[in-house]
This record gives structure tokens, sequence and C-alpha cells, in this order.
């Protein structure tokens, strides 16, 4: 990945839907050219896919928080627990983390009332889960990888 391929991303991340034209115009390329290399960097896994970026409250998702969960399960059961999140709507991010616990969670839920049905349906499945929830009262900000940091990010990704 060259400066180009960099450049190129940062202009997706702030704007998907570009056009082939104006993203040359902005990293010195032609559109063909540009095409061409947008191509490659998914062909070979660089970008993802795309996404529209969705204010949480017009979908009744206005309160995050940040969940970090421990279990004394072995392989199979954190397998399990894993799967189990993955079916979780709510759950936006999980990530396996070194300390004391084995995972941190952000969700998105409508209320707190909705935290807690999400950690008690958690907690009945997987016996001996236990949890540690910080309840987000404001988003200062939230940015994708790339974003240009003289450019003001978005206040809700996700």
């Amino acid at each position: 990945m060259d400066d180009i391929d960099r450049a190129l991303i940062r202009a997706l991340v702030v704007s998907g839907r570009s056009t082939w034209a104006s993203l040359g115009e902005q990293v010195g390329l032609s559109a063909p050219a540009v095409h061409e290399r947008v191509h490659k960097l998914e062909a070979v896994g660089a970008i993802l896919g795309y996404s529209a970026l969705v204010a949480p409250e017009h979908l009744e998702a206005d309160t995050a928080a940040v969940i970090a969960l421990r279990t004394q399960g072995n392989a199979q059961e954190r397998a399990r627990l894993e799967a189990d999140l993955a079916q979780e709507a709510a759950v936006l991010e999980l990530h396996e983390v070194a300390g004391d616990d084995c995972y941190l969670a952000k969700v998105r839920v409508h209320s707190t009332a909705e935290l807690a049905a999400l950690l008690a349906r958690l907690r009945e499945r997987h016996p001996g889960l236990t949890s540690r929830s910080s309840v987000v009262l404001r988003s200062v900000f939230e940015r994708p990888l790339l974003w240009p940091t003289e450019q003001p990010p978005p206040l809700n990704l996700l």
C-alpha cells in the first residue's frame, strides 16, 4: 500500500459516495486509475465494504455502554459466548482483551432497562459470566480508522 492508496482510503472514509473523478482530483489520478486502485484495495481486503452512518437516536438506540465480561469457561464456552454475542444486534463491537476481563463489548440499546435485559439473557445462557458496565453519558466523538485529524470527526459512528 502506497501513499496514494492511503489517500484514497482516507477520502472514502470521509465520503464513501465520492465519484471516481472526485477521488481522482483529490489524489492526482484519472478516474479509471482510481477505479482500478479501489478495486485492487477491495480485492486484497484493505477495503472491507461500504455502509451508511446512521444516527443512533433515529433507531431508538441512543443509550451506549461498554461492558467488561469475564468468564471462567473453557475454549468451547468462550466460542459459544462469542457466537451468542454476535447474534445480539445491540452488540456493535466485541474485543478479547488481556487483563482481568476476557472481553470488552460496545453496545447500543434503547434504554438502561434494555441493557439490563441483555445482560440478564447473557447470564442466563452463560452461568458464571460476570460483567461490569459503563453507560456512556455523552459521546464526544467517534471516528473510523484513517479519519483525517484536521477534519472534525462525526459524533456518532455506529
